[in-house]
């Protein structure tokens, strides 16, 4: 078991140095999440199935899509959503869609029938959401169930119909969580985790035992055996801890209130520029690896970077002074989080994937 994430986007604001912006793809083995959507989304989705079909000899089915995660409402990170509904819509798409996002208190309050009016930014989710819903983003006109929810970090509401519900989980077996990040707008990291798996059976130490006592076994039912009381737990090892990763939005340095084994995180900037990255409330490469160090991240992957930046060799060494285990993502790429916690990084080339070492 393991979570896979398709990056599709690493440059901030706009696209620059051949980099797209921002929009990625959680797949885990109950569906997929898209995590922000920005301008191109869909161009993008589109050329990346198909090289996953013909280098990596496997399909990425949107319906398998259950959520799209809005980390802030930037265009840059917002813009792609209403054309790929729409294109979904075309395609006969008819499993039900959450889109899921950050808003203030104030909204939030209104929203539940405050009778004051909230000042908003254009780039708060809350008017996005209302011009979608205008341009025919609807149950209704699309053909296929949408939700749309807005929350706080404590309060969820369904826009549908103005209802407080709990943040949705739309995987019975995946937990989303979402946490709240320093931003000029409203802004969230998703943290998105598997459930924790009992531990593998033992066969050799109960290759003695009769076939309906071991099946009993291996079911987690404790069995009397000639005079004996043989523990289950006794016959499986320790469980195995969910895989999680988070994906943060646009964020000044901060620290995030979740643990997790794979941060991915904006490095906007290099620490010769950390004025201006505290200025627009961005991070650092370094700030990236701090972060990941706070939260307790057993890998950290960098992305989002500013158009100043050509490459991304200077980020990658400035995080890796201070975290030891630091990939720095490029458009196209792969990261897979394995079982055992160890990181795969396939990095995209013309040919489709090359692992880095």
């Amino acid at each position: 078991m393991s979570l896979e994430v398709h990056v599709l986007g690493t440059s901030s604001a706009r696209p620059a140095q051949g980099r797209s912006v921002s929009g990625s793809i959680v797949e885990t083995p109950e569906g997929m999440f898209v995590v922000d959507c920005g301008e191109g989304f869909q161009n993008r989705l589109v050329k990346h199935r198909s090289q996953m079909k013909n280098y990596a000899g496997r399909r990425l089915k949107m319906s398998k899509v259950s959520a799209i995660l809005l980390t802030h409402g930037h265009l840059d990170h917002t813009w792609g959503v209403l054309p790929w509904m729409q294109t979904m819509a075309l395609d006969g798409r008819k499993d039900k869609l959450w889109v899921i996002g950050p808003t203030t208190s104030e909204v939030i309050d209104a929203l539940l029938g405050s009778e004051t009016e909230p000042e908003v930014t254009p780039s708060d989710l809350v008017i996005q959401y209302d011009m979608w819903m205008d341009l025919g983003a609807t149950s209704e006109a699309l053909g296929y169930e949408v939700q749309w929810v807005l929350g706080d970090g404590e309060r969820w509401v369904n826009m549908n119909d103005g209802s407080q519900i709990p943040l949705p989980q739309p995987m019975k077996k995946v937990k989303i969580s979402a946490h709240s990040t320093q931003h000029t707008v409203p802004s969230c990291a998703w943290r998105i985790s598997l459930g924790e798996r009992k531990g593998k059976f033992d066969r050799e130490s109960s290759k003695h035992l009769p076939d309906d006592v071991k099946a009993s076994l291996a079911a987690g039912n404790d069995v009397e055996y000639n005079g004996d009381v043989l523990k289950a737990t006794d016959f499986r090892s320790d469980t195995i801890p969910g895989l999680s990763v988070i994906i943060s939005g646009d964020t000044a340095e901060q620290a995030i209130d979740s643990d997790c084994d794979l941060l991915i995180h904006e490095a906007t900037f290099l620490q010769s520029h950390a004025d201006i990255a505290n200025e627009h409330l961005h991070s650092t490469a370094a700030g990236a690896a701090r972060t990941a160090v706070e939260c307790g991240a057993n890998h950290l992957a960098l992305t989002h970077y500013s158009a100043r930046l050509d490459r991304h060799d200077e980020s990658l060494a400035e995080a890796r002074e201070i975290h030891g285990s630091v990939v720095a993502l490029s458009d196209g790429d792969r990261l897979v989080l394995n079982d055992d916690l160890s990181l795969t990084h396939l990095i995209k080339s013309e040919e489709g994937w090359t692992q880095q070492v």
